[in-house]
């Protein structure tokens, strides 16, 4: 086993549990034992559908309400033509062409996750922040570097 590969994931599982940051921490925990066991061979596939897998599952989530009652048909219709349900739609679209920028951004520079991996535990540590957005990350640091770089 080569330490020298595996120091920054113990770094961030270290630092993830200082920061009580439990969906760092799970994962780190999860990659390291992989390696450990030997099922590197899961790599490739777990990091092209993973977040597939990932966003799947918080989709699923966040489709629960409908079929528990939380909400109703009469509820969406009324929501969506609510001053605040116009801006929600405008905030989805806003949010999902950021996260396409965020996986371009990724993809073409993945030296850029330590970054964003330490703005995460800054904001949970620190801000009250939630560990669920690194893509939206990415994708703020893609329009950041369109304004200020670029």
């Amino acid at each position: 086993m080569k330490m020298h590969s595996v120091l920054p994931l113990l770094i961030v599982f270290i630092v993830a549990l200082l920061s009580k940051n439990n969906l760092l921490g799970a994962a780190a925990a999860i990659v390291f034992f992989l390696y450990l066991m030997r099922l590197d061979r899961f790599f490739p596939l777990i990091q092209t559908r993973g977040l597939e897998a990932g966003l799947l599952f918080l989709t699923i989530s966040l489709m629960i309400p409908f079929v528990t009652g939380q909400i109703t048909l009469k509820n969406l219709v009324s929501a969506l033509l609510s001053p605040v349900g116009i801006l929600s739609v405008v905030g989805g679209l806003l949010g999902a062409y950021l996260n396409s920028q965020g996986l371009e951004l990724v993809a073409v520079e993945p030296s850029i996750l330590p970054g964003i991996l330490i703005g995460v535990m800054l904001s949970v540590s620190f801000f009250g922040g939630v560990s669920v957005g690194p893509i939206m990350a990415a994708g703020i640091t893609a329009l950041l570097i369109r304004l200020l770089i670029r």
